[in-house]
């Protein structure tokens, strides 16, 4: 029988994890998505990949799901262990004074249950705004003022090297790295209440540089980088990617298979097999595919406008439970909001179509 000459402790930690699990002491901050929220929510050492075709509504999600959602949370009377977070969000794709203006709409649309679309409020259309919907916008300003305290946001492409640099130094001001043998350091928060959440979206606009002087290679330089965030810095990482796939490919139309899984991720980096978990969001309407949820995604669709307000989520990926795991969600596009449907079976048609009407009204989003 071989005889173990080496401790290294890890089943201490873990014993030390299970009991802290066990006395409620485990440490998470939810997203605000039930069933969703089995498998992901905002924990330490945790990267999760977040991809979908152009329009599907990823960049909401994101939004929705990993940054306001939990940001209402520990502002509630719910966060009675007085949990933090901070999030540095790599905004790429949109430039930073519209995301906030989504988030003002959408802080509106929740609390009073008004519409304004973006453009509105930005006095891009020849309806302006009534003096109510601009006082309404004018009292965002403390809730707004609030997020960003918690929220370092850096709009446009960046490389890995800045991502990096940027990220390096806000731990740097928030903690110390401590040297525990020659080859082993240690990264020590200053406040053990915080969880880091760093956003990238969208992770396929990562600069190259000479170094790195194709886009995969940048990808996957940006990529390894966030990972060591996650393993030695404990932060939480929501990497979303963009997949190009073509709509107009024959093959794919005809055997209706436009969904998408983790194969489709793999030109855009390695970042698929470096996450813990995986999420895919689908517009079935936009590939005229069935939602596999139960539900006809074409019922949601508004008639006056043409908003699609259905959305299909697949667990693709979990490295530490199930997968392949669908949800249907309702979009309220205007705002980037989600909320999950119950499941289809359990309603009758008279209930079922009593849901279509609360969703297109917007009612649905505001229960």
């Amino acid at each position: 029988m071989m005889e173990q000459t080496f401790k290294d402790g890890t089943f201490s930690e873990l014993v030390k994890d299970v009991e802290l699990g066990i006395n409620g002491g485990a440490i998470s901050i939810p997203i605000g998505m039930k069933k969703l929220g089995k498998y992901a929510d905002i924990r330490r050492k945790i990267m999760t990949l977040l991809f979908s075709s152009t329009g599907a509504g990823k960049s909401s999600l994101a939004d929705s799901a990993f940054i306001l959602n939990p940001y209402d949370w520990l502002y509630s009377g719910l966060n009675v262990k007085k949990m933090k977070m901070k999030t540095i969000l790599f905004s790429m794709e949109r430039a930073k004074k519209y995301r906030i203006g989504k988030w003002t709409i959408r802080k509106i649309f929740n609390q009073e249950g008004i519409k304004i679309p973006l453009p509105k409020l930005l006095g891009w259309w020849e309806e302006k705004l009534t003096f109510n919907e601009h006082d309404l916008f004018l009292s965002c300003e403390d809730y707004i003022n609030t997020l960003l305290e918690d929220i370092y946001i850096y709009e446009g492409p960046r490389s890995g090297a800045d991502m990096f640099r940027i990220c390096k130094t806000h731990f740097e001001a928030n903690g110390k790295y401590e040297k525990i043998s020659e080859y082993k350091e240690v990264y020590i928060q200053n406040d053990e209440s915080v969880i880091w959440n760093i956003v990238i979206d969208h992770g396929n606009l990562t600069k190259t540089t000479k170094l790195q002087p194709n886009k995969k290679a940048a990808i996957d330089n940006a990529s390894e980088i966030m990972q060591g965030f996650r393993d030695k810095e404990s932060a939480h990482i929501i990497w979303v990617s963009q997949v190009n796939r073509d709509a107009s490919n024959p093959l794919r139309q005809k055997t209706m298979d436009m969904e998408l899984n983790l194969d489709d991720v793999k030109s855009s980096g390695d970042v698929g097999d470096a996450c813990d978990l995986a999420i895919s969001l689908f517009d079935p309407i936009k590939y005229k595919q069935d939602s596999k949820t139960g539900y006809n995604p074409n019922d949601f669709i508004d008639r006056e406008d043409g908003s699609k307000y259905f959305r299909s989520l697949t667990l693709c990926k979990s490295s530490y439970g199930a997968d392949d795991v669908r949800i249907p969600l309702a979009f309220n596009g205007f705002c980037g909001d989600f909320k999950e449907l119950i499941k289809r079976t359990s309603l009758n048609e008279t209930e079922y179509r009593g849901l279509i009407t609360d969703v297109l009204n917007g009612n649905y989003f505001l229960k």
